[in-house]
């Protein structure tokens, strides 16, 4: 489940919504009228949820931490709460954990709102917002991120305050007593001090996601026996000629390259080369040294990476066609992938004859954290075939 997708699924269902909220806005003020500054509440919180996501984003950057408080209030059936009262919901990017342990001391410190949607640097929250999600009964409209809400007496109807700016502040004493407060402000513009101190239990969620890479020790190859170039043109849509995709496959013996999608059995590496836009596939790559661009952590591609002698780095979390983006090595069995590594880093040198032939050598870096390499060379004696 990804920290900024639809948290409120399961909860509309069974579960409680909760929320935070505060920071300082200034009052809109009415032509004519005096201005009136608002004073700010200061709310004690008596309960609290602390859900683990882990890495959620799937980026090793940050852990998805959700923080749920709310005053003493009845809690119904469907295990929701019942005002008269107050919930908060914090959505934390706290700290990578790279034993996704559910370790409280990587929450402690200071968070403040992240500064866009793809931003998940670590001691930042998700501010609020509004998402719909679909029911039996029904389509229903509710708050994620972070947010505080009042619950009118005997009403489980939540009136949301999307929170936006502010800080939040979160210790542990020696007595292993955490303490939560902060000052915060969202679209009512009414700053909101608030506070909770005691111990809870941690509920792990953390989702199993398909691994980008499943080897666990460096890959050689070099006695791959084909080779086949895809002439893929200006695949980013810059319109501007300045640089050329070609799809490379190298191949063992039982992968079938006719289709221009490896089926079979053997051992495929897919390398996605920038090349000079003036390049002719049937003249097959230009020489040189091709090195792995790199990836924002929403996974695109700055403009100025965009230029020949480039690789370009495998799509994360893609494995079928026609989705399968970027370079990866694949072991395959049977049409089916067995072992793979999304490629994310190092670098190819193209050396030419001048009777068409190749010698390819290359040493890259899969995207885990564990440093495995995928090396080797192919010498090719002549014109690469293409499709």
């Amino acid at each position: 489940m990804n920290r900024i997708g639809v948290y409120w699924l399961r909860v509309a269902i069974v579960g409680m919504l909760v929320s935070f909220s505060a920071c300082d806005k200034e009052q809109q003020q009415v032509v004519g009228e005096p201005f009136v500054p608002r004073e700010p509440q200061r709310i004690e919180f008596s309960e609290i949820e602390v859900t683990y996501h882990g890495d959620d984003i799937g980026e090793a950057l940050s852990d998805g931490w959700l923080i749920r408080l709310r005053t003493d209030m009845e809690i119904d059936d469907a295990g929701n709460p019942i005002g008269e009262g107050a919930v908060m919901q914090l959505l934390l990017n706290a700290p990578y954990d790279a034993e996704q342990s559910a370790d409280v001391e990587y929450i402690t410190g200071s968070y403040t709102v992240q500064t866009n949607s793809g931003d998940f640097s670590p001691m930042s929250f998700v501010p609020g917002y509004m998402t719909t999600i679909d029911l039996p009964g029904g389509r229903v409209e509710v708050a994620d991120g972070s947010f505080f809400a009042t619950l009118d007496e005997g009403s489980t109807v939540m009136n949301y305050d999307l929170l936006d700016e502010g800080s939040l502040h979160i210790t542990i004493n020696d007595e292993g007593v955490v303490t939560i407060d902060g000052v915060v402000a969202g679209s009512k513009f009414l700053k909101r001090y608030f506070s909770w101190s005691g111990n809870f239990e941690i509920t792990s969620e953390v989702e199993e996601g398909v691994p980008n890479s499943t080897i666990d020790q460096d890959v050689e190859l070099n006695d791959f026996t084909q080779a086949q170039l895809q002439d893929r043109g200006d695949i980013f849509y810059l319109k501007d000629e300045s640089y050329r995709s070609f799809l490379l496959f190298m191949a063992d013996d039982g992968i079938d390259l006719a289709t221009g999608r490896p089926q079979g059995s053997g051992r495929v590496l897919r390398l996605e080369l920038l090349v000079p836009w003036s390049a002719d596939k049937a003249d097959g790559i230009p020489a040189g040294v091709y090195t792995m661009l790199q990836r924002n952590e929403d996974t695109s591609i700055d403009r100025d990476q965009v230029v020949p002698y480039r690789l370009v780095p495998g799509l994360p979390d893609l494995f079928s066609y026609p989705y399968i983006a970027g370079s990866w090595y694949i072991d395959m069995e049977g049409g089916e992938w067995r072992d793979y590594a999304r490629l994310v880093g190092g670098e190819l040198l193209v050396e030419r004859g001048d009777d068409g032939s190749h010698v390819l050598q290359f040493e890259l870096a899969e995207c885990s954290n564990s440093g495995y390499k995928v090396a080797g060379s192919m010498s090719i004696a002549e014109s690469i075939a293409v499709y």
